[in-house]
């Protein structure tokens, strides 16, 4: 079987390489869940191949999370998750395909500061960018936090994007199967997401395995130096005391991660862990790499929010004061670096700036155009009634535009692909609710 196929309880099945799998119909999508892109993982061990098995593996629920501490960002509706549900076994991805085709793919990774997050979290769902546009949507786990990037001798730095490398080798080998074109990747991410497809545009191991770029609010500053990656993992392994770090119980890890974590100032203040420039799987700092014209032919999108920093303050009200200043140094400045630098290698760039204001509250601080604000507005999830609260009113009409474009640019369309042209999005409430698309 080289193709879906429906059966008549309305289930449908998809061979991969490794074996047969049964997902399920819903809404006018096929849905798969938990698929094993790689074998189970062994703690600071590099991703295998999945192990093949024999009949039909059920694919119709989620995998558990990376193993992580609990977050400070589940009370955003959309990204609602369990900490106490994370396991090391984690390494899966989700599919939704709107069946059999040559049809374009969005692999997207999901953010969290590299410590948080679940390619499963309702936010980053693919059903209406599969239903309505026509893509085959995969959302991908990763591992977190030092259990994915800590860094010695005796441990491969960057397990966590090697891990996304492995999710990619998988979409490559296997997506045919699900409708998809393994030579039309869209590779995205929002956050720690977007900075990871920033870390593989520069990673001689993720080249050619995807063909288009979207990076939202990303950091492109934020990845450590191997100094302070084997230091952070230094303390790390001191705190775990006398137990051995591979066979340490996963409680007793996480404990140690949050104590070496909170000794030391976040990477761009934003990040507790970041990817290593390693000179082995990051053979130099990402920024470095494309300037120098690292995946120079990838055609890419790269979004920002207005008001990025307002997230941060609602995290942190003390923080506020520094959160206008804060979005410029971190996120706009290097996003419009990133964009200017990669178009002058011939790439087509398009910047992207959304404006769109949330209603939502915390701690006294209402989020505005915050981080991720706009990531259901591109990913059409606004369309859920518990991410509507994050939206708020007047959304619609911008998020059916602003998912459109989205949709468009993975499509490869010449209009959404070049920097420059608008991206025509409306709004029902303030006039600052808006997307913006320029020359950087």
């Amino acid at each position: 079987m080289s193709a879906l196929a429906l059966d008549a309880g309305a289930q449908t099945k998809a061979a991969t390489r490794a074996g047969l799998l049964r997902g399920s119909r819903e809404d006018g999508v096929t849905v798969f869940r938990g698929v094993a892109y790689a074998a189970p993982a062994r703690r600071f061990a590099l991703p295998a191949p999945p192990v093949p098995w024999r009949g039909v593996r059920e694919a119709r629920a989620f995998g558990p999370p990376a193993a992580q501490r609990p977050g400070r960002m589940s009370w955003v509706p959309g990204l609602e998750i369990d900490p106490e549900a994370g396991r090391e076994n984690s390494l899966t991805l989700n599919v939704w395909t709107p069946g059999p085709g040559d049809r374009p793919v969005l692999v997207f990774l999901h953010g969290g500061a590299f410590v948080s997050g679940s390619g499963a979290q309702p936010m980053y769902r693919g059903d209406v960018l599969a239903r309505e546009h026509g893509l085959v949507v995969v959302t991908v786990n990763y591992r977190l936090g030092l259990l994915g990037f800590a860094c010695n001798d005796h441990i491969p730095a960057n397990l966590g994007l090697r891990d996304q490398v492995a999710a990619l080798e998988w979409v490559r080998a296997n997506i045919a199967a699900f409708g998809g074109d393994p030579d039309r990747v869209t590779l995205a991410g929002h956050s720690a997401g977007g900075t990871s497809v920033l870390a593989l545009m520069a990673a001689p191991a993720a080249r050619g395995l995807f063909a288009r770029a979207a990076l939202m609010s990303a950091l492109p500053y934020g990845f450590a130096s191997t100094e302070r990656a084997r230091a952070i993992t230094g303390a790390f392994l001191r705190s775990l005391g006398r137990a051995l770090p591979r066979s340490a119980r996963l409680r007793s890890v996480l404990g140690a991660e949050e104590a070496a974590v909170a000794a030391r100032p976040p990477v761009e203040g934003v990040l507790p862990v970041a990817p290593v420039v390693d000179g082995e799987f990051l053979p130099r700092h990402p920024m470095d790499a494309v300037r120098a014209g690292a995946a120079a032919r990838v055609p890419l999108l790269v979004t920002t929010a207005e008001e990025e920093m307002r997230l941060f303050a609602a995290l942190d009200p003390d923080g506020l004061s520094r959160a206008g200043v804060r979005t410029e140094v971190v996120f706009d400045r290097p996003a419009a670096e990133l964009a200017r630098w990669h178009r002058a290698h011939g790439a087509p760039v398009r910047r992207v700036r959304f404006g769109h204001r949330s209603p939502l509250a915390r701690a006294g601080v209402t989020l505005g155009a915050a981080h991720l604000v706009d990531v259901p507005l591109q990913l059409g999830t606004y369309q859920d009634e518990r991410i509507s609260r994050l939206t708020g009113p007047g959304a619609a009409a911008l998020g059916r535009d602003a998912t459109a474009a989205f949709a468009a640019f993975c499509q490869g369309s010449d209009n959404e692909g070049k920097e420059g042209r608008p991206c025509r999005t409306r709004s029902a409430s303030r006039s600052s609710d808006r997307a913006t698309s320029a020359p950087t």
